[in-house]
């Protein structure tokens, strides 16, 4: 209970003095680069500008393809900012807000008041409503960050998963004629979605449901095993 009052007090301290920081401030501001990218991407002739570049030559195959990962680092410029902002919201400071905003009430009305997302109102449903006191308002949120905590490792992952393979031999690194512009955005966009709480949720039951049938089936090869003997 010691332990948890000091933790809640220098939350609490770093929320009501506005020093509390999940992430650096970048070197290099990036609303400038942001401007320019979106203003690229979301030029209506965008496509018909690209597909009718030449490409007689191998010169101009290479400047074709030049120009097509220039649109698509563009494009997961811009994901990534978007997601790492919502990462930084998801998982970063909800659990430390929550904390500081029961520290200031001193207990819960309901868990729909503190929970942080509409995915994971059902991981709290099992806390009690009206109670009080600190310590439940500590377990409470830190237990939610530990579940946030698997979601966002589960999006980072899959997120790392689908960059790889756009920029593999067979996507980025493959010549003009074997990649199309339309397929990288659709690559970019499934890069898009695999860092949502959507995709995480599913890859994680995914996941799950993988380990439960390979122990299922280590179990049938033991069984097999003992009746052999």
């Amino acid at each position: 209970m010691r332990n948890a009052t000091i933790t809640a007090s220098v939350v609490f301290l770093l929320l009501t003095t506005g020093c509390l920081r999940t992430r650096p401030t970048p070197p290099i501001p990036n609303g400038d680069y942001t401007k320019q990218m979106l203003a690229d991407v979301t030029d209506k002739d965008l496509l018909k500008n690209y597909n009718a570049m030449p490409q007689a030559s191998d010169d101009d195959k290479a400047k074709k393809v030049e120009r097509r990962n220039q649109i698509l680092n563009e494009l997961i410029w811009l994901i990534d900012r978007h997601y790492y902002s919502f990462e930084n919201i998801f998982y970063g400071t909800q659990a430390a807000y929550n904390v500081g905003g029961d520290f200031v009430s001193l207990g819960l009305t309901g868990v729909s008041s503190v929970a942080g997302s509409a995915h994971l109102k059902s991981i709290l449903s099992a806390i009690a409503t009206g109670t009080t006191g600190l310590k439940t308002s500590i377990d409470k949120n830190f237990l939610d960050q530990q579940t946030r905590s698997a979601i966002v490792q589960k999006m980072r992952a899959l997120r790392a998963t689908q960059l790889a393979t756009i920029q593999d031999e067979n996507h980025m690194k493959a010549a003009v004629a074997d990649y199309s512009l339309e397929a990288g955005i659709t690559d970019v966009y499934a890069y898009y979605d695999a860092g949502t709480v959507v995709a995480a949720l599913q890859g994680i039951a995914e996941t799950a449901g993988q380990e439960k049938q390979a122990a299922q089936k280590k179990q049938q090869e033991n069984s097999k095993k003992l009746q052999l003997k």
